[in-house]
């Protein structure tokens, strides 16, 4: 009986696996390139627009004295920039304290709290090149005079200071906002 119900179950099961091979063909997509397709590989590529560093841009021959001054330069200025846009995002966040993310009073003072923290990165990029000087003037002096290292450690902790007094400002300021 087992033997009668296998020879009966195989042929119907290939009967079964063959006539979905040979279901009707107008129901399933074609597989062929559509012309959207085609579009796609029309294009050529372009060629890639040369991009300035993020560091602070300096005559290549300028002295170690005159690079320092002006990474200084742009970090106070950066700075600057900095507390103008301080004041205005304290008194966002201040006036959106409870309201729900999203709202209008939130978002505006989000975004204030956005243009602190752009501000900001403008003064690390500076620190970042004084941090190179700061490394080179170091392995300098490990083996050599220190005059290099003298000029640019000043500045650097000068700036770093002025750094950290951000972080702690955008730090107490986010805690306000709620972010």
């Amino acid at each position: 009986m087992a033997r009668l119900s296998i020879r009966i179950i195989a042929p119907l099961a290939a009967l079964l696996a063959l006539s979905a091979c040979n279901a009707e063909r107008s129901r399933f997509p074609s597989l062929a390139i559509r012309p959207a397709e085609r579009a796609y590989g029309t294009g050529q590529p372009v060629a890639p627009t040369p991009s300035l560093p993020l560091t602070t841009q300096l005559p290549g021959g300028t002295d170690l004295a005159a690079r320092v001054t002006a990474l200084g330069d742009a970090a106070r200025a950066a700075h600057g920039r900095f507390l103008e846009r301080q004041g205005p995002a304290t008194r966002l966040i201040e006036a959106a304290k409870g309201a729900a993310p999203g709202t209008e009073a939130w978002s505006n003072a989000a975004i204030a709290l956005a243009g602190l923290t752009s501000a900001r990165g403008e003064g690390m990029l500076a620190l970042s090149d004084l941090d190179r000087l700061l490394i080179a003037a170091t392995e300098k002096a490990a083996t050599g005079p220190d005059d290099d290292f003298k000029l640019v450690d000043p500045t650097h902790r000068d700036i770093a200071a002025l750094l950290a007094e951000e972080d702690r400002t955008i730090a107490a300021l986010s805690g306000a906002l709620g972010g």
